[in-house]
């Protein structure tokens, strides 16, 4: 049970930090495209896994992968949210200057994640 419960601290760490790193740049458009493949990815999970019959635990992936992925948009959300209130919140120094080219790996990694879990409940 440790790895199952270490794998989605990882992934919850993982969204948080995307949300508020995101937030932080200013880039809203990948931060918003993040959450749309997120709940995007947990609706078909979802659905696949309500279609799923023939023996007692059908369906279980699909809604464990759709659960999984409801958690990482509501943590990419919370991050986000939290590092906006401490934007709100904080004294007005210099601007922070904008990054434009910043690597979009975290947010090709959490589009990857919810190919991988709709590609797992699929193969259920």
């Amino acid at each position: 049970m440790i790895p199952f419960y270490l794998g989605i601290a990882l992934v919850v760490l993982w969204s948080v930090w995307t949300g508020a790193n995101r937030m932080a740049a200013r880039s809203f458009r990948p931060l918003l495209a993040a959450l749309a493949v997120l709940l995007a990815g947990a609706g078909a999970c979802w659905l696949i896994g309500a279609e799923k019959t023939g023996y007692e635990y059908a369906g279980l992936l699909g809604a464990l992968m759709a659960l999984l992925l409801l958690l990482a948009a509501g943590s990419v959300a919370f991050g986000a949210a939290l590092r906006g209130l401490h934007d709100a919140t904080r004294r007005r120094v210099a601007a922070d200057p904008a990054d434009p080219l910043r690597p979009a790996w975290d947010i090709w990694g959490l589009c990857a994640l919810s190919a991988i879990a709709v590609i797992a409940s699929l193969l259920e």
